[in-house]
């Protein structure tokens, strides 16, 4: 017959080992960092990252929308995930001109890699101000034979603020009082 104290510390245990293996699910995402953006400059980039969460990666797939009458998309380019990896790889930017989707395809065509890291900068230019979404249509990410992964999608937020004007001063005015 169980007794109080073990059925307590089996439920326990049982939630405990529920909410490691849930947060193990959940540790592979693509997601945008920082998140929100707030560009300092007319042109920048968005870093897009994948966290692999121990599971070996082969390629990636995203097709992500914004408001193309807040920002222009003018390139995706490969990140450091794919460039330091050691290995060849394939990365194919669908940028056309007037988009309102970010879309690349990429591989690594010789193995695969289990680390996090930045997967593509997507390069923007400033068009107006406002809030611009960056809402996740696809994200399909495969293993070394080309089955999909779960990932998680977190979607981002570009923040397009006019810049805050500085006063300029200098200590004049205030040496002046007190001379």
């Amino acid at each position: 017959m169980l007794t109080a104290r073990l059925v307590v510390r089996l439920v326990v245990f049982s939630t405990v080992l529920m909410l490691l293996s849930a947060t193990w699910v959940m540790a592979q995402t693509l997601r945008f960092d920082p998140d929100p953006v707030v560009p300092t400059e007319p042109n920048f980039m968005v870093p897009l990252v994948l966290e692999a969460g121990g599971l070996e990666v082969k390629g990636v797939e995203a097709i992500v929308s914004f408001d193309p009458a807040l920002v222009t998309l003018v390139s995706v380019t490969p990140g450091p995930w794919y460039i330091l990896s050691g290995q060849t790889f394939f990365f194919w930017d669908y940028t056309t001109s007037g988009t309102d989707r970010i879309h690349f395809a990429s591989a690594m065509l010789q193995g695969t890699s289990s680390s996090d890291g930045i997967i593509a900068y997507c390069h923007f230019s400033m068009v107006s101000f406002g809030s611009c979404p960056l809402d996740f249509i696809e994200g399909d990410v495969r293993d070394i034979n080309n089955d999909p992964l779960p990932f998680a999608l977190d979607p981002g937020l570009i923040l397009l603020d006019p810049a805050v004007g500085r006063e300029t001063s200098t200590l004049d005015g205030l040496k002046a009082l007190f001379r």
